[in-house]
């Protein structure tokens, strides 16, 4: 399952797209931001595979926004979310995977999330894949491949921290701590911590 962000000063179309991102059952959680400076520092402490970005917002558009959250996590799936199709080119220049015309509609949203999911599988078992054929890059990819929260979380479990402890020392929630984890399990491709401190060794992401 996905987790999500939606930006848009409005809050009608936000509500609109929450509601068949829900439906879709393919996003296990997805939070709202009326303020972009709100949703790039929750961003900042709580991983996400996508962003649905409207363009026209006062302060800071989307494509400044979009900037900021790929330099946080470029693994960040972004689609752009507008009233106008005045952007798409400039939408598509800075990568990003969609581009959705309000109002979305069901059936082209879709589309976008086939997409997002083929991307997500593909990203989880390149690093692993490239890794069996190119031992050195692999150690890169999979250093890369972690966010730098997942990176601190498994620094900290490798100093027999508890989950309790973690969670308080990165001000974070016990939630948000069993989630990195489990991410980084999964892009480790391992089933537990001694596992996973083990493979971190072997990659030269812990010493």
């Amino acid at each position: 399952m996905l987790r999500a962000i939606i930006v848009d000063d409005e809050e009608l179309p936000m509500k609109l797209l929450k509601k068949l991102l829900s439906d879709s059952g393919e996003i296990e959680i997805c939070h709202t931001f009326l303020n972009p400076h709100q949703a790039y520092e929750f961003v900042k402490e709580n991983p996400i595979h996508i962003a649905f970005l409207d363009i026209s917002m006062p302060e800071m558009d989307g494509l400044q926004l979009s900037n900021l959250l790929l330099g946080t996590d470029a693994s960040i799936d972004v689609v752009f979310v507008t009233a106008y199709d005045d952007y798409a080119v400039q939408a598509f220049d800075m990568s990003a995977l969609d581009y959705l015309m309000k109002p979305v509609s069901a059936p082209r949203l879709s589309k976008t999330l086939d997409k997002i999911i083929k991307r997500q599988r593909s990203a989880a078992v390149e690093p692993y894949t490239q890794g069996l054929l190119e031992p050195v890059y692999a150690e890169q990819s999979l250093k890369e491949n972690l966010t730098e929260q997942e990176t601190k979380v498994l620094r900290l479990l490798a100093e027999g921290l508890s989950n309790r402890e973690i969670a308080s020392l990165l001000n974070i929630t016990g939630d948000t701590v069993k989630f990195h984890i489990k991410n980084v399990y999964k892009k480790l491709k391992v089933n537990n911590r001694v596992q996973a401190l083990q493979r971190a060794k072997e990659v030269r992401i812990l010493y």
